[in-house]
């Protein structure tokens, strides 16, 4: 059974020292699954209105990693690619992770203020809808991305993806700044973004070098720490933010992996093998393509909701106990 651990307390940052998950792998007791900014902008947070709420889908992923012969050979990469799941699909995920969501917050004596007054603001006319299921791009470690869908709650007719880390230097994101930045203030509700990212697979590894270098990949489903994400506009004007610095694991299977790196690539990776060998030089790292075909839906979306209510939970609680 999974659960939550209290795993450090500091006299500055309490309630930013996190509750560790035992899932899979225990966590460090030192670790801190919470990082929080600004924390002084949380007290007193008593009612939001809730301006954004996005729930993106890793559906591609790429990752390197380096070789094991002699600590010498190229990094391996693996491109990995989700598939098996519809729009409704994710849809229904997004509306349950968010119905938990607002379940959780109430239960933290937090009122969910009517977005009407938001969407009023002067400001806010100049903010475009967002497109649902749009595609997004994702940092994540040094040459690490994903591709991700982004969806919004059917309850909220509409999101703006305000506070998606990929979107800097958007106009649309600089208008629903303005008008946040602007209702907060003059309505004294803060504003409440909430954007939270769903792996699909555990980081590829890679072993052996030449010829023999191998890739291999592993499927995970988690909540990622890269993006993830609660943040608060408050009544002065400040954003706060409490962000996840650790993945939320979820075990068991979901999806079938079937290697997919076509033969050119491979007849490719034996010549540039050969050609150093020959000549000298780097051979370049193994790039291999996998598919990960969902083979049960409802699995799938049993454990993103899981995951998002283990989230929230981490981070609500940390976010309450600032008041």
């Amino acid at each position: 059974m999974q659960f939550y651990k209290q795993v450090t307390r500091g006299a500055v940052m309490a309630a930013a020292l996190g509750l560790a998950l035992q899932s899979g792998a225990a966590i460090a007791k030192d670790t801190v699954a919470v990082k929080i900014d600004k924390p002084a902008s949380f007290k007193g947070m008593t009612q939001v209105v809730i301006g954004q709420f996005t729930v993106a889908y890793f559906i591609k992923k790429i990752d390197y990693d380096g070789g094991g012969f002699l600590a010498t050979s190229a990094k391996g990469k693996a491109i990995g690619h989700l598939s098996g799941l519809s729009p409704q699909d994710y849809q229904g995920t997004t509306d349950a992770i968010f119905a938990d969501f607002k379940k959780q917050l109430e239960a933290q004596g937090v009122t969910i203020v009517d977005p009407a007054g938001l969407k009023a603001d002067k400001y806010y006319a100049k903010v475009k809808p967002e497109i649902q299921g749009a595609k997004v791009d994702v940092v994540l470690k040094k040459e690490d991305h994903a591709d991700a869908l982004a969806f919004w709650p059917t309850a909220l007719g509409r999101t703006d993806n305000a506070l998606l880390p990929m979107r800097m230097m958007d106009m649309n994101v600089s208008h629903n700044y303005v008008a946040q930045y602007n209702y907060a203030r003059t309505a004294k509700v803060p504003v409440l973004n909430v954007v939270y990212f769903v792996d699909f697979a555990k980081p590829a590894t890679s072993s052996g070098g030449g010829l023999l270098q191998s890739v291999k990949v592993k499927a995970g489903l988690a909540m990622s720490q890269f993006g993830t994400q609660i943040a608060l506009m408050d009544t002065s004007g400040k954003l706060a933010k409490a962000t996840l610095a650790v993945p939320i694991e979820e075990g068991g299977d979901f999806a079938d992996i079937r290697e997919t790196t076509s033969a050119v690539t491979k007849v490719m990776k034996v010549a540039s093998v050969l050609g150093a060998m020959k000549f000298g030089g780097s051979s370049g790292g193994m790039s291999a393509r996998f598919d990960y075909q969902v083979t049960d839906t409802k699995a799938y979306s049993e454990k993103a909701l899981s995951a998002a209510t283990k989230t929230s939970d981490l981070l609500l609680r940390q976010i309450v106990a600032l008041r």
